[in-house]
């Protein structure tokens, strides 16, 4: 009877995610892809505004992937020298291997497509680090991550929105680098 109760309510939960697809940042993630190859970039940095102290970084990588931290570093004048220096691969590295893991946001994006719940057992799974020590994995196993139904939908959304912050942020700079270049 346990067991008939267990895959009743394992069916319910993932019913109700079943129909949770992020949009936000899809559309943010493809415009970046797009401007990175169209600039034959593999990566591209800046310093986000909103939060004092804190970077952004992505690293494009083969198979269609999207890597992108925001963090803080404890050397922000090299980092912010890095910048300067258009150096965004190193700033990306320096970004990941950040001392300071507190507030790390961190993203594989597994089709640069944007932050989506996918089915289970799917091979591109994006996944979500925080703080550089909690993992989500969005492939609607909620029980799984001992989450619920409304807290999976609840940390999709939210992931998916700072996500797509992110991804215009990045798509900006780009954008005025190449605006900087073309005046040069």
């Amino acid at each position: 009877m346990r067991r008939v109760a267990f895959v009743l309510f394992a069916l319910l939960a993932a019913g109700s995610v079943a129909g949770a697809q992020a949009v936000a940042s899809g559309d943010a993630a493809r415009s970046l892809m797009s401007v990175l190859d169209r600039l034959r970039l593999d990566a591209i940095a800046t310093i986000d505004p909103e939060e004092p102290g804190a970077f952004i970084a992505a690293l494009k990588i083969q198979g269609g992937r999207l890597l992108v931290v925001q963090a803080r570093h404890p050397s922000i004048d090299g980092i912010q020298q890095r910048l300067a220096a258009h150096q965004y691969r190193e700033v990306y590295l320096d970004l990941q291997g950040t001392p300071t893991p507190d507030g790390k946001f961190f993203v594989q994006d597994a089709g640069a497509d944007g932050i989506l719940s996918t089915l289970p057992g799917s091979i591109d799974v994006d996944v979500l680090y925080e703080d550089g020590r909690r993992q989500t994995l969005f492939n609607r196993e909620i029980l799984a991550q001992h989450l619920t139904a409304p807290e999976y939908d609840a940390k999709l959304a939210a992931a998916d929105a700072r996500y797509a912050r992110l991804l215009a942020l990045l798509t900006s700079a780009l954008r005025e680098a190449e605006e900087q270049s073309a005046l040069d």
